[in-house]
């Protein structure tokens, strides 16, 4: 009996190692292709780029990752090139962020994060708008004062997507001023455009605009959120100018295509879980005035359904305004 009890035990031992957990392990056999449906030097570009640096520098993935742009569209070039040709494929990382829900809700048809297998979210990131150094504007409060002595869209405001155009909606709410949307195809359009002069403002995220700011090529006129950034105390909110703006923010996740196994989930989220917890991350999230919110699985799930009941309410407003148009980042 002892004999045959121990049989049975080491058989049991085979079995699992066989068959259990370390059978189910995955890992890439080849370089990873990183999607990002936007266009080069915008906020998702960048901080794209960012992470893959984090994981080669640590070594936390056994191949190379490639960054692939692949803007247009409003990220639906980039989300449809992944389901049409990358289905199921663990070897596939595409960039997410509110454009690839906010496009499936206003063009039908257009595929979008329910298309795709969310894996995880990092950050958030606030609203600034700013003007050049050389404008006149010291303050969001003297745009809105100069706007109201002119037509309508008298001023323009370059936008890099729907989310930016949403940001722009709250802005207007608060004001009754109606700014000219110009859109681009990434933040870095955007901001060329204002640097030559061709648009009078910009309406963006922290993370392509700072080094601008810093350098002060541009001027920020205020901040959406309720407080000042630590970093740029000498910015006032919206509120603080008598704007009464809903704060508005941008999230920034990843998501594999679908149907991968669950154990390459498993995998991703173990790689992204590891690159949040580095110093070089906090570093990042630290310079670019951005908000750590790492969320995964259900939870990542739960508060992109809370979003995208967010984003109906908004694309209704800028419905009614005929502004459903751009392009993303």
């Amino acid at each position: 009996m002892r004999w045959t009890r121990l049989i049975h035990l080491l058989f049991l031992t085979i079995g699992v190692s066989l068959g259990g957990p370390a059978a189910a392990q995955w890992k890439p056999t080849r370089d990873v292709d990183f999607v990002v449906p936007f266009g080069l030097g915008g906020g998702a570009d960048l901080f794209t780029r960012t992470m893959v640096k984090i994981i080669q520098d640590e070594k936390l993935v056994p191949t190379n990752l490639v960054v692939i742009n692949k803007p247009g569209g409003g990220t639906a070039s980039g989300v449809g090139y992944v389901v049409a040709s990358r289905h199921a494929d663990p070897h596939t990382l595409v960039l997410i962020n509110p454009q690839t829900q906010i496009t499936p809700l206003r063009v039908p048809g257009a595929k979008g994060w329910k298309d795709l297998t969310p894996v995880m979210n990092f950050m958030l990131d606030d609203y600034l708008i700013l003007c050049k150094t050389s404008s006149a504007y010291k303050t969001a409060a003297d745009v809105v004062a100069v706007a109201k002595t002119k037509p309508a869209r008298a001023l323009s405001v370059g936008s890099s997507g729907t989310a930016d155009d949403m940001a722009i909606a709250v802005l207007e709410a608060a004001t009754g001023v109606k700014f000219s949307i110009v859109r681009f195809n990434g933040g870095g359009e955007s901001l060329t455009a204002l640097l030559g002069g061709h648009i009078h403002l910009v309406v963006g995220n922290p993370i392509e605009l700072i080094s601008q700011i810093r350098a002060r090529t541009v001027r920020a006129l205020g901040v959406f959120r309720p407080t000042r950034f630590a970093q740029l105390p000498d910015v006032p909110t919206l509120k603080e100018q008598g704007i009464d703006a809903a704060p508005f923010q941008m999230w920034r996740g990843v998501a594999l295509p679908k149907d991968v196994p669950k154990e390459a989930l498993a995998y991703w989220q173990d790689v992204f879980t590891k690159v949040t917890h580095t110093a070089a991350f906090k570093d990042y999230i630290q310079k670019n005035l951005a908000t750590e919110d790492v969320l995964s699985a259900q939870a990542f799930d739960k508060f992109l359904s809370a979003q995208e009941t967010l984003y109906k309410t908004n694309l209704a407003r800028l419905l009614m305004h005929g502004r459903t148009g751009g392009s993303g980042r």
